[in-house]
């Protein structure tokens, strides 16, 4: 009997653009996450030219991710039960409707900080649902073996637009406006709904569809609860999102209070975080993290905090550039490892309630946007930041005593 032959490209860290489907969830999460940043900006900047204050900013980024909290588990239970290629382009279609509908706001001079925060929220319930499935969907295609690969490259093409986003963005809102700006946005979701829509190649080239569950929010619940490895998990990334993620308040008052450098400097800022994150997925890709997941969760964590710690108190805008895509590689490693660990924790018809307890931690990030954007108000923005650098960095080390997640894997 002949032996199997063998394919070199199969053992490629790009070998997932091989699989049917994958290219097409590499399309829509990037789109997405491109759309996603462009929003970010447009709608904390605005904010803060209307208002001036660095709380506003941190209540309207922190409405759009309340649904994360709220919808999260749920959106995993939907991710369980329905077709995941199916939602993932009902929800970018979606969303391109939501952002023309904000453009024709922006257009007929209607934004106030009331219509913000009402758009941040449909926004924040879509994100939801978006990321939730995106993300289990890659992890259909690609299995356990390849899952941190995977992922680490649906996240790569996320931040790499992500990168893009802020720059282009911060350009077409200082040159061309708010309306045109979120037309492109809508453009965006609609190139992420395309490619998943088309026909796929024909089965049994990518991973073996999922079995479905029926749909059981208790059962979802009850992951979070009887999983021990999946609850310190969830724990760690509410901690992370509350006291890390929370930077993205802080960066527009930064850009024009600390550096004095104007919307299309806080899209630099936005883009050189997202490109620190570009380098840290294409590590993550290349490498096989193996037992040493749960060591780099903990590591990335460390690492973010005493980057924002760092940061707070930068003098110079080019070493606070440079520190900030540290903060971008540790927030997409964070992210990456969170999301493998979190799935291969969880049996094959749960991962996307797995999905859906990561987004309803992430979901946290409210209270940390709000803090900041307060203690900023009170004390200062660089106050604030190394406060929450120092805290997180402090949470790091007490969760590396934790012997199961240090070896998670």
């Amino acid at each position: 009997m002949s032996a199997p032959s063998h394919h070199p490209d199969a053992e490629t860290w790009l070998a997932p653009f091989g699989l049917h489907g994958f290219v097409g969830v590499w399309v829509s999460a990037s789109a997405g996450s491109f759309a996603r940043t462009i929003t970010q900006l447009a709608l904390s900047w605005i904010t803060l030219e209307i208002t001036g204050s660095p709380f506003l900013v941190g209540l309207v980024l922190a409405v759009r991710m309340v649904p994360q909290m709220l919808l999260g588990i749920p959106a995993g239970v939907v991710a369980d039960w329905f077709d995941r290629r199916t939602l993932t382009v009902a929800v970018n279609v979606a969303s391109a409707l939501v952002a023309a509908a904000i453009a024709g706001l922006a257009a007929g001079g209607l934004f106030s900080v009331a219509w913000i925060v009402c758009v941040s929220v449909v926004l924040g319930a879509l994100d939801t649902l978006r990321i939730t499935v995106t993300q289990a969907y890659a992890y259909d295609l690609v299995r356990a073996t390849r899952a941190s690969n995977g992922l680490a490259l649906t996240n790569l093409g996320a931040q790499l637009l992500g990168s893009i986003g802020g720059l282009v963005g911060g350009y077409a809102l200082e040159r061309y406006g708010a309306a045109a700006t979120f037309i492109l946005v809508a453009l965006a979701f609609l190139a992420g709904a395309t490619l998943p829509s088309l026909p796929s190649t024909p089965a049994g080239m990518g991973g073996a569809r999922p079995p479905r569950a029926r749909p059981d929010l208790w059962r979802a619940l009850r992951l979070l609860a009887r999983n021990r490895l999946v609850a310190i998990l969830a724990l760690t990334i509410v901690l992370a999102e509350i006291l890390g993620f929370s930077n993205m308040t802080l960066l527009p008052t930064f850009a024009q209070d600390v550096f004095d450098i104007g919307a299309s400097g806080l899209g630099t800022m936005l883009a050189v975080r997202s490109a620190g994150g570009v380098l840290s997925l294409l590590l993550l890709a290349r490498l096989s993290t193996g037992e040493r997941s749960g060591a780099l969760f903990l590591a990335a964590c460390a690492s973010l905090g005493l980057a924002l710690l760092t940061f707070a108190w930068s003098p110079i805008y080019g070493l606070a550039l440079v520190l900030l895509a540290i903060v971008g590689a540790a927030s997409s490693a964070l992210d990456t490892l969170g999301q493998t660990l979190l799935q291969r924790s969880a049996e094959d018809r749960e991962r996307g309630a797995a999905m859906g307890i990561w987004v309803f931690s992430v979901g946290f990030g409210p209270i940390g946007h709000l803090a900041l954007g307060t203690a900023a108000g009170v004390f200062g923005a660089s106050m604030a930041q190394a406060a929450s650098g120092a805290l997180l960095a402090l949470v790091a080390a007490i969760l590396c005593l934790h012997r199961p997640l240090r070896r998670a894997r």
